[in-house]
């Protein structure tokens, strides 16, 4: 089976080159024997090359939720019928969290080399560029509108090298501190709400930030996106409650709202930026909307 392995070398802090080079290169090649690799130099770097390079039945994203991210664009680009492998060492790691595959090496190594396969869904995501522009883009695992994008934006720009829960505990702190709620109005398979909302997260997986359970009864090959929002109450109240979301259990307080959809689209009459996989991609409107199945990947 010919085989592309992408890497980002600055995944998790340069923990991804460090540690493809040191044992996951060997890994690989014991189970597969040769394969094609291409190490990144930038942000949208695996997209382009990946969109350039579809004659691959097999891509091994060695990364973050970032990097997987950025190979299943660039398959879709060039409609590329590859399945997907995951060597999961990012920040948050939180796909392969709602996946349930393992932080060790040997056996991400072996799943991803092997040939047992499951189709997950996709987000399919029409937004705002940070040039103004209507743009398309797919998400694997989260879309988040508001005060998570703002964490997770300051989360990146962070100088401090810590694990990706203590990242996104430290700058959820600081936009705790400073940031207000975002009037927000989305439509929801033909039902429209709008409020005040601290965020509002549009998941296929369980997870985001580096651990939390948002969306705990999400499934990512249900054929539905889980929308998760989190309204207007007093900071204190917020902080209160914020540890729930860890355990899954937030869905019971009365100001957080939960429901499923086929498509969803969000507005807002401020500049909202989003983020997309745990990457600020540009900002509010977006449209969203469910590929069922879309996606094959290597699976236990």
């Amino acid at each position: 089976m010919k085989t592309l392995v992408v890497v980002n070398p600055n995944a998790s802090h340069g923990e991804a080159g460090r540690d493809f080079e040191n044992s996951i290169s060997t890994l690989i090649r014991e189970e597969i024997g040769d394969y094609e690799l291409h190490v990144t130099t930038c942000p949208g770097d695996a997209i382009d090359y990946v969109s350039r390079n579809s004659d691959y039945e097999r891509i091994i994203s060695v990364g973050g939720d970032g990097t997987l991210n950025e190979v299943v664009n660039g398959m879709i680009v060039g409609k590329s019928g590859a399945s997907v492998g995951i060597i999961a060492i990012g920040s948050g790691n939180d796909f392969s969290r709602a996946i349930d595959l393992k932080h060790d090496y040997k056996k991400m190594v072996k799943i991803a080399s092997g040939k047992k396969t499951r189709k997950v869904d996709l987000l399919k995501v029409f937004y705002k560029d940070f040039g103004g522009d209507k743009s398309l883009r797919y998400a694997v695992n989260v879309i988040g509108a508001g005060f998570d994008a703002a964490i997770t934006d300051r989360m990146n720009k962070s100088r401090f090298k810590t694990s990706g829960k203590m990242a996104y505990l430290l700058s959820f702190l600081i936009e705790y501190i400073t940031s207000k709620t975002y009037p927000l109005s989305f439509n929801v398979d033909g039902e429209e709400v709008s409020g005040s909302f601290f965020f509002l997260t549009m998941a296929n997986g369980n997870y985001f930030g580096g651990g939390m359970r948002i969306a705990p009864k999400a499934l990512v090959d249900d054929g539905f996106v889980d929308v998760v929002g989190v309204s207007k109450m007093s900071k204190i109240r917020l902080l209160y409650h914020f540890p729930k979301i860890y355990r899954g259990e937030h869905l019971a307080v009365d100001t957080v709202s939960y429901r499923t959809a086929k498509n969803i689209s969000v507005r807002s009459d401020r500049d909202v930026i989003i983020q997309m996989d745990g990457e600020v991609v540009g900002s509010l409107p977006i449209e969203v909307s469910i590929c069922d199945k879309a996606l094959e990947i290597a699976s236990v």
